[in-house]
């Protein structure tokens, strides 16, 4: 109707624990997941699918994340600059780092027994409590996606000071979405909007739109999620 391709993929942090089968000859499987993810394995699953699409004759792409896929998007577009990519549409914008840290104490805590568990050699491991008691991970992933030095550090509302400087090199138009009721939240709406209108120096053009009381899934919210997006790409 709107000669508009769809092309969902996933990337190795899928699920909580996934089973991937490995591209060789000999049949090797591997298990990943959120639970045994790092980060930076993202940047060949994004190249991998932009290079389907353009082996499928694509090049007006618009590259979309939700959750922590926005980092994974803009990480992967600060690393390569990737041009076949047209805009980036990000769906519920999270700031990682500022959501684990939400809970000092706790944090303290799990930093402390994440390090001491790989220490021993069982980084491997699930850690004893499951983030936001709700997603196991293992140690190894705990460190890679909320230590000091991980790369999931891309929005970073939680400090006034940050410069963003992954999201400032983003060079293509920028789409932010969220709702009111969206549980995500380190700082207000409208000021995780505005960090990232303020952040992105480099994109020429970087919008928003707040999906009324629509919650961090847009669960019965889908219709105007899919009405906002088409208005964004039909307007390139």
């Amino acid at each position: 109707e709107n000669n508009i391709a769809l092309s969902p993929f996933n990337n190795r942090g899928s699920g909580l624990l996934t089973d991937f089968r490995k591209s060789n000859k000999n049949v090797e499987i591997i298990r990943l997941g959120t639970a045994r993810e790092k980060f930076e394995d993202c940047l060949f699953d994004i190249k991998a699918h932009l290079d389907f699409l353009e082996k499928q004759g694509f090049t007006n792409i618009h590259l979309c994340g939700h959750s922590l896929g926005t980092c994974k998007v803009i990480y992967y577009l600060a690393k390569t600059q990737d041009k076949r990519v047209n805009s980036v549409i990000l769906l519920s914008p999270s700031d990682m780092l500022g959501l684990v840290r939400k809970d000092k104490e706790r944090f303290k805590e799990e930093i402390i027994t994440a390090e001491k568990m790989i220490k021993q050699g069982k980084g491997n491991r699930l850690m004893p409590r499951d983030v936001w008691d709700e997603i196991p991970i293992t140690a190894n992933s705990y460190l890679n996606l909320f230590g000091d030095n991980s790369e999931t550090a891309i929005f970073n509302f939680y400090n006034s000071k940050d410069k963003s400087e992954k999201l400032s090199k983003i060079s293509c138009p920028i789409l932010s979405v969220m709702g009111k009721k969206d549980d995500s939240f380190v700082v207000s709406i409208k000021d995780t909007m505005r960090i990232i209108k303020e952040r992105a120096k480099s994109s020429p053009r970087c919008e928003y739109k707040i999906l009324g009381d629509a919650d961090h899934n847009y669960i019965e919210y889908e219709q105007q999620l899919a009405d906002t997006i088409l208005k964004w790409i039909n307007s390139f």
